[in-house]
């Protein structure tokens, strides 16, 4: 009976072991596929596909499904801790719900802003900056926007990610 009791930890302690192991092995390289070089060209082909109508390419400055589930959602934990792990549902959910959300604001902005030449004036982050396990949130920008007669104008979207030095939005959505 004891050295079942002693096999038994054993197989315990290896699974662990083996997890943590997992956990501290280097990750694979991560990056975002046509992801922008820096904020300022981020916002700046974001400028371009509202001032084109360009649904598209609107859509192609958002993080990709596998971007979001491969890299932002497990890696939204604070730096030096394992990535977080969901199941299949909960991802297919909150991708779902993030992607959903996102097209709408998109619908709305090419509404409002389509087609209306702008310049991008100032970008703030109401949320700040942090670093996460495997990017960086630039979190709920507010752009300041004028366009060619002098007039102003705010809008309030959503969150960039960077990484390994590419950005994209990680959605639109606003807080």
């Amino acid at each position: 009976m004891r050295i079942e009791s002693i096999a038994k930890t054993l197989v315990v302690l290896g699974l662990v072991a083996a997890a943590r192991s997992a956990a501290l092995a280097p990750r694979p390289p991560r990056h975002l596929a046509n992801g922008a070089p820096s904020v300022d060209a981020l916002l700046e082909r974001f400028r371009e596909a509202l001032v084109a109508r360009d649904k598209q390419a609107l859509r192609a400055l958002r993080v990709t499904q596998d971007e979001y589930l491969g890299i932002i959602m497990p890696g939204s934990v604070e730096p030096g801790q394992p990535r977080a792990q969901y199941s299949a549902q909960a991802q297919q959910y909150f991708w779902g719900i993030l992607n959903g959300k996102s097209m709408y604001v998109e619908a709305n902005l090419l509404y409002e802003y389509g087609g209306h030449p702008f310049r991008i004036t100032e970008v703030a982050y109401r949320h700040g900056i942090k670093d996460y396990a495997d990017y960086r949130a630039y979190r709920q920008l507010t752009l300041t926007l004028q366009d060619d007669a002098g007039k102003v104008d705010h809008l309030k979207i959503g969150s960039i990610a960077e990484v390994d030095g590419q950005f994209k939005f990680i959605s639109y959505v606003r807080d």
